[in-house]
C-alpha cells in the first residue's frame, strides 16, 4: 500500500489516511475478493453516460463511511462502480464532488480528496480524470479533447491539502499516458494542453479572464481535475492522465444546458476513447 509523503507522521494527514483506508474497506467488502483495480477512472460531464463495464458493481456514495453529508447533484450520479472495462479491472467514479458545492463548507473539500484517496488506497496506479472545460485561445476547440500536461495554478482555489503535504500536481501528470492517449484520437481531435482552474460554480468571464489565462499559459479552464492531480501527487508512483472534453469556446455566451448537451452528444466517442486508453495499460 502506498503511503503519504510530507508530514505523514501528524495527526490530522493520519486521520484522513484512516478515513480513506474506511473507506476502500467498505468497498472492498462489497467487490469480489479478486477484485484489484490497478486503474481508476473519475468521469466528468458527458464521460460516463454510455461507458458500459462488465461484471459491475454499483455503489452509491451516500453509503461509503465519509459521504455520509454529500447531497444529490442533478445530473451527477454519485456512484462507485467497480468491475471490467477493455479486460481490465477498473474502478469508477460517476459523478464527483466539486470544490464549488458548498465553498463555506469543510466537509466538502474532505469528500473531494477523499473520492480520489478511497481509490490510491485500493490500489489504484493509474488515474485518468475527465472533465468538461471551456476553451482559452484557439489550441482547442469546440468538441476536441485537451490533454492536459500542465496547470495554470496562478488563480485556482484552495486545493484539500493539509499542513506538510508539500507535492507538485505536475509530477503526477504522467507522460506516458498522456502519449497513449494523443495517440488515440479516433474521431475526436486530442491536443496536449495547459488546464487552468476555478472553483465555480459561476462562470469566468470571458472579456478579461480568459485574456489573463492565455497569457499565463492556458489552454483550457475548467471546475475540476486539479483537486485530484493533487491528492494522487502525495501517493508515490501514481501516474495520472487529465483529460478535458471543450463544451464552449472564449467568446459566446456560456451555459451550462448548451455544455451539457455538447458533451452527451459526443458521449459514446468520448466512451469509446476512454476504452481505447484502458486497454494499453
Amino acid at each position: 500500500m502506498n503511503s503519504l509523503t510530507g508530514d505523514g507522521g501528524s495527526m490530522r494527514n493520519r486521520e484522513r489516511e484512516i478515513s480513506a483506508q474506511m473507506a476502500a474497506a467498505y468497498i472492498r467488502d462489497r467487490v469480489p475478493v479478486d477484485f484489484k483495480p490497478r486503474v481508476g477512472l473519475i468521469l466528468g460531464t458527458g464521460w460516463g453516460d454510455v461507458l458500459q463495464l462488465e461484471k459491475a458493481v454499483a455503489i452509491s456514495f451516500s453509503v461509503v463511511p465519509g459521504f455520509s453529508a454529500l447531497t444529490d447533484l442533478p445530473g451527477h450520479a454519485r456512484q462507485l462502480v467497480a468491475g471490467e472495462l477493455a479486460g481490465k479491472q477498473v474502478v469508477v467514479l460517476r459523478g464527483r464532488v466539486h470544490m464549488n458545492e458548498a465553498p463555506s463548507d469543510p466537509e466538502i473539500a474532505k469528500m473531494v480528496r477523499l473520492q480520489t484517496e478511497m481509490l490510491m488506497q485500493l490500489g489504484v496506479q493509474q488515474l485518468i480524470v475527465t472533465s468538461a472545460v471551456g476553451a482559452v485561445g484557439t489550441v482547442l476547440q469546440v468538441g476536441s479533447v485537451g490533454v492536459v500536461d500542465g496547470f495554470v495554478t496562478l488563480f485556482a482555489p484552495e486545493m484539500p491539502l493539509w499542513g506538510g503535504e508539500f507535492c507538485s500536481p505536475e509530477d503526477a501528470l504522467s507522460e506516458r499516458l498522456r502519449t497513449v492517449a494523443l495517440e488515440e484520437q479516433g474521431d475526436l481531435h486530442l491536443t496536449a494542453a495547459g488546464h487552468a482552474m476555478v472553483r465555480g460554480p459561476f462562470f469566468e468571464g470571458r472579456t478579461y479572464d480568459k485574456q489573463t489565462w492565455l497569457a499565463a499559459g492556458a489552454d483550457m479552464v475548467g471546475m475540476s481535475l486539479l483537486p485530484e492531480a493533487c491528492v494522487a501527487a502525495l501517493y508515490e508512483g501514481v501516474e495520472v492522465l487529465g483529460l478535458g472534453f471543450v463544451t464552449n469556446d472564449d467568446v459566446a455566451a456560456h451555459s451550462h444546458e448548451v455544455n451539457l448537451r455538447r458533451a452527451q452528444v459526443s458521449s459514446v466517442q468520448l466512451g469509446e476513447l476512454l476504452t481505447r486508453i484502458v486497454s494499453r495499460l
